[in-house]
């Protein structure tokens, strides 16, 4: 890439500048600077740096659009598309959320994600008594296909992008969408939208899981091949790498963890006899910019693009080039936000939003600056569409393709990130994938770790939260935002809807749902169309998961410690 007799003046002179710069040098806040993954950080990058660690322009930056994709995974990029923007969003009851959406949708969001409340992560109805005191707590209440109706009333589900962020219970509210096209007289085949779908990360560090993890991954691959078969515009997984960050993962463990996850449900489609080019090409992740280290993420991003493709291509044997780009939500995590001054999380907003434009994403969904108080209002939903809006049309940032391409820094940093992931990766294979070293609890304490680590710099004041360890007010400053406040009558509501449901519908045709999904749970063929059949038979969601339980499970954690 470079000359040697370049290279050796270029180490004449940093020598020199070192040399006449040394007192300046002892003036530095600390001896030693470093990133969450200890990656220490030099004073100063030159092009010695990428020579040092071998670095080839061709073959491990290329151009936008081009394999390996760290420049972009398209040749123009935002040039051609803005990043779509898709905004986590839900209230307790579905009408309300119809409301929200139709707004949001007026106010330029191009795609809906759907947060929904614990007991219908868990697979819970809301009469369930392990339900009581959280239905509709921290967002929206899916009892049955009549709820997904309201959500969707007056939306045309063909022509609009619908994230559903659901995991043990996928297979259902994935059923629930191909029921909504058809009642809307739409051909599934068209429906453009995701599944969050990664339920090996809930038993890393969510913990909304239902089954064990072999039946898990059963219902995840089902849904996989079903939309591989019947749902050609669909993404069936958007594998959740965020939640590994909120956990307190360090960057390169977040994305190492998140590869591996990859990994392991590419090697189960393979299993299964999937074709690897028509499931990697619908395949997403959810990224976070969680760790305050701004050039940090944006290394992550690239790195991670480019380990990607070459895994896909080389592990694979895939052909198909779509196959091998990364395509990303990228999404600023719930951790960031501070409780003391909820408006200066807006700020936090737009340096997230201002990463994630720069390490090329597809999508962007930003927090909410009142959701540390509870369920985010329309107010400030509308004002980080908006903060997107902004950084999007008046920053100038979408004219480059890669405008930080080729940054000494940057690239340096992208190379010992991808040194560091492949290592942990390598870790993972010589346990024999993803599924053991989660079931080991090695992910698990692993994750722990990182996090002790970064608490102890918060409580010592290295890492910095303005206005909660450092430049903290003297007295509490009050703020005006009011949060969506959950309606304790609301689940006394859902209840006595339920028990509408349950009286208004054919009890028979549920009943002969239900047992033709226990029956088929208990074999090798996919579940798919039973779940589609019980829900449309307005089957709830918590019999339908529950029939699940009685064949598979349910989950019991291991001890970590």
């Amino acid at each position: 890439m470079y000359s040697e007799e370049f290279l050796d003046k270029l180490r004449t002179q940093v020598t020199d500048w070192e040399s006449r710069h040394t007192k300046e040098f002892a003036s530095e806040q600390k001896s030693e600077f470093t990133n969450d993954s200890h990656i220490p950080l030099k004073r100063v990058y030159t092009p010695l740096d990428l020579a040092d660690r071998k670095v080839d322009y061709c073959a491990d930056l290329g151009m936008p659009g081009e394999f390996p994709y760290t420049r972009g995974i398209t040749s123009t990029m935002y040039r051609s598309q803005p990043w779509l923007i898709r905004q986590y969003a839900g209230f307790s009851k579905a009408a309300e959320t119809n409301k929200l959406f139709k707004t949001m949708i007026k106010q330029g969001q191009t795609a809906l994600s759907l947060a929904f409340d614990l007991p219908t992560q868990l697979g819970l109805d809301s009469d369930d008594p392990r339900a009581r005191g959280e239905v509709g707590k921290v967002g929206l209440t899916i009892n049955s296909f009549q709820d997904w109706e309201t959500v969707f009333d007056g939306i045309e589900v063909g022509s609009i992008f619908v994230n559903s962020v659901s995991n043990a219970q996928a297979v259902v509210t994935l059923a629930m969408h191909v029921g909504m096209a058809k009642k809307q007289g739409k051909d599934p085949r068209t429906l453009k939208g995701s599944l969050q779908n990664d339920i090996l990360k809930e038993y890393i560090c969510r913990g909304n899981y239902i089954y064990p993890v072999k039946h898990g991954m059963r219902l995840a691959a089902d849904s996989f091949m079903y939309c591989m078969e019947h749902l050609p515009a669909y993404f069936p997984v958007n594998m959740g790498q965020y939640h590994l960050s909120e956990a307190g993962a360090s960057l390169v463990h977040e994305a190492a963890f998140g590869l591996g996850i990859a990994i392991a449900y590419m090697d189960e489609v393979v299993r299964r006899g999937g074709d690897i080019d028509r499931f990697a090409s619908r395949f997403s992740f959810v990224i976070s910019q969680d760790h305050t280290d701004f050039f940090g993420e944006i290394a992550k991003f690239r790195a991670q693009r480019r380990i990607f493709a070459r895994t896909v291509r080389d592990r694979y044997g895939a052909k198909n080039p779509e196959s091998m780009m990364m395509r990303v939500l990228s999404t600023n995590g719930g951790s960031t936000m501070c409780r003391p001054h909820p408006i200066d999380n807006q700020s936090r907003n737009a340096i997230a939003c201002i990463i994630a434009a720069l390490s090329g994403a597809q999508f962007i969904g930003l927090r909410t600056m009142d959701e540390v108080l509870g369920i985010p209002s329309e107010e400030s939903t509308l004002a980080s569409i908006r903060t997107q809006l902004i950084v999007g049309n008046e920053a100038n940032l979408t004219s480059v393709v890669d405008p930080l391409g080729g940054s000494y820094y940057l690239e340096t940093l992208t190379a010992e990130m991808e040194e560091q992931i492949q290592a942990e990766l390598k870790r993972i294979d010589d346990m024999g994938g993803m599924v053991n070293a989660i079931e080991s609890g090695y992910i698990q304490r692993t994750i722990s770790d990182d996090a002790y680590r970064q608490q102890q710099q918060f409580e010592s004041g290295e890492l910095v939260r303005v206005g909660v360890n450092k430049f903290v007010s003297e007295k509490k400053e009050p703020h005006k935002m009011k949060p969506y406040v959950v309606d304790p009558a609301d689940e006394i509501a859902q209840t006595r809807a339920l028990a509408a449901l349950r009286k208004s519908r054919d009890g028979q045709r549920v009943n002969d749902a239900i047992a033709n999904l226990r029956k088929v749970a208990a074999t090798d063929e996919n579940v798919m169309p039973s779940i589609i059949a019980a829900v449309e038979a307005y089957a709830t969601m918590g019999e339908i998961c529950g029939a699940l339980k009685e064949v598979f499970g349910e989950y019991r954690a291991p001890g970590l410690f």
